[in-house]
């Protein structure tokens, strides 16, 4: 698979280890290189440093020109290299796409790659993923380790808008490459913190009309705040639909909600929400097989499982088709039914006063 990035490369490494944990802040230099398993690691093949637009735009009409649609992907906090990776070869199986990845350094380290003042690694060490951080709690907050996750949580989170520029940048490729060869139907899926860096990085060069590009635009499990999404949000106008995700189960944003103050789209947007057509809200509440602290229902992995209908969903919304095909019953993607205007719909059983 294809991955792109703005971490400084190491290209005397040939797997997970050349792409470093450092990065230049507020710069759209651009890296990629081709992942594949090996084993326990990865193998990464055609490292390129400082990409052109022309070098970039070929490895991206590469993809574009194959058998399968293209989903783009976006992922959130204290995601490493290897995980990254992990997630894009998740999508590509699962789903039948082609997936072209964006890692930047969500791990929560200096920009220099330098780890942060007076931090314990060794108390760190088991941390694979965004999901590490719905351990802190209003009762666990004191804790000496939790201070430490949540240091590197807000890192992260600077990191992220400091790499704005970059992934702009990558933005406009993606859409120029798609708009060139006009092969195959592209979508952007966003999860978690990447949601956040999408929320910085909507005012750069061009990022808006490099998002109305693509067919699906989707936000899941959005760890940036819900007051006001629709400020941002209203900005995204893909070829079909603009979807947003969320559950109030999702244990990693209420650790996020309490380390920042604030709500997290991903948990509840809110009254103040963006209408259908061009916007749909996708409530997990109740939902069938929510587990691993609902945070990642769209993969199954660790022994999980997707409920049929919401595998039927993201089938849908990554290979860039609508969510109900034409002539299928509503109630094949969304179990329990949508809200009279059609704005939200649910995978499991809401509220009443959720429904209208």
């Amino acid at each position: 698979m294809l991955i792109f990035t703005n971490r400084v490369l190491d290209t005397s490494k040939t797997n997970e280890a050349a792409l470093t944990k450092a990065y230049t802040p507020f710069v759209d230099g651009l890296n990629a290189a081709d992942a594949s398993p090996n084993g326990a690691h990865w193998k990464l093949g055609n490292l390129d440093s400082s990409l052109s637009d022309d070098v970039a735009l070929a490895r991206l009409k590469s993809v574009m020109a194959g058998a399968q649609p293209v989903l783009v992907y976006l992922h959130g906090n204290n995601n490493t290299p290897a995980v990254c990776f992990q997630r894009c070869q998740q999508l590509e199986d699962q789903y039948g796409v082609s997936v072209i990845g964006f890692s930047w350094t969500s791990e929560g380290f200096q920009p220099n790659g330098a780890d942060l003042a007076d931090i314990d690694v060794n108390m760190l060490t088991t941390d694979k993923d965004e999901d590490s951080l719905s351990h802190a709690s209003k009762d666990t907050l004191k804790e000496g380790w939790i201070q430490r996750k949540l240091r590197r949580y807000a890192q992260a989170k600077v990191n992220a808008q400091h790499s704005r520029d970059a992934f702009a940048r990558f933005l406009r490729l993606v859409a120029s490459a798609r708009l060139a060869t006009q092969s195959q139907r592209v979508s952007l899926a966003v999860h978690s913190l990447g949601c956040h860096l999408l929320h910085y990085a909507i005012d750069e060069q061009d990022a808006e009309a490099s998002l109305s590009a693509m067919h699906n635009v989707v936000l899941m499990a959005g760890c940036t705040g819900a007051a006001k999404h629709s400020a941002w949000v209203s900005q995204i106008h893909p070829l079909l639909r603009t979807y947003i995700t969320y559950t109030k189960a999702d244990t990693v944003l209420a650790a996020a909600t309490i380390a920042d103050g604030d709500t997290k789209l991903g948990t509840d947007p809110g009254n103040d929400r963006l209408s259908f057509p061009k916007f749909r809200y996708v409530c997990f509440d109740g939902g069938a097989k929510m587990k691993l602290g609902a945070h990642r229902y769209f993969v199954a992995d660790e022994g999980d499982k997707l409920s049929k209908e919401a595998n039927l969903l993201f089938r849908n919304l990554f290979q860039s088709l609508p969510d109900v095909a034409e002539g299928t019953k509503l109630t094949k993607v969304y179990p329990v039914r949508c809200s009279d205007d059609g704005t939200v719909c649910f995978m499991g059983a809401p509220s009443p006063s959720a429904i209208n």
